[in-house]
């Protein structure tokens, strides 16, 4: 909860910051949409969190997710299709066997599992890494060519708020997309793990 406090903390305080300030100017227009859109994206980042935490809840009470067939190929197709839009400066791949692969489970959780996977791999890496999503009957794995994960990383990763080095990545995030996909895959009888070398 001190976590999350925290992390919720920042785009209140900066919401309340553009709300004075709009107030304090009224006639300025300018002001005034600058105001707003800082409000609207700050709301958009609480609302992922909150969203995000909500999952986790549902996930640690045992609330059982969806269950239906999962065309696997296809969401990691379309998932590597929105990387290859999204980080054009990367170089993504798909190794995919020759037969399609489906699954029982919830199409959107597994869906955010392969964001989050490709998220972290684009954050994380340089301009120029290669990043391979590969299939088979067994499961899929996502590696990548970039720099790997700091060593005093590595067994936390999968904790909640744990972030990697601001200094190695972009943009923002607060510690949450390995520990939805742990949370995810677990509730799907699967497992995670991590494998990074320099």
């Amino acid at each position: 909860m001190a976590d999350a406090s925290h992390e919720l903390r920042t785009p209140l305080t900066t919401i309340v910051g553009y709300a004075e300030l709009a107030r304090r100017r009224p006639g300025d227009a300018e002001a005034a949409a600058t105001a707003l859109g800082k409000v609207e994206e700050e709301s958009a980042r609480m609302t992922r969190l909150v969203e995000d935490l909500l999952l986790l809840a549902r996930l640690d009470s045992g609330r059982p997710l969806a269950h239906a067939p999962v065309d696997l190929t296809r969401l990691l197709l379309e998932a590597v299709e929105d990387a290859r839009v999204v980080a054009p400066d990367h170089h993504w791949s798909l190794e995919l066997p020759e037969e399609s692969v489906e699954v029982m489970g919830d199409e959107q959780a597994l869906h955010q599992v392969v964001t989050n996977l490709l998220t972290n791999a684009r954050k994380y890496t340089p301009d120029g890494t290669h990043v391979t999503v590969a299939l088979d009957a067994g499961g899929f794995e996502v590696r990548d060519d970039g720099p790997g994960f700091p060593p005093d990383l590595v067994d936390h990763a999968f904790e909640r708020f744990v972030r990697g080095d601001a200094a190695r990545h972009r943009e923002g995030g607060v510690g949450l997309g390995l520990a939805l996909v742990q949370a995810i895959v677990t509730a799907h009888g699967g497992d995670v793990g991590l494998h990074s070398t320099p």
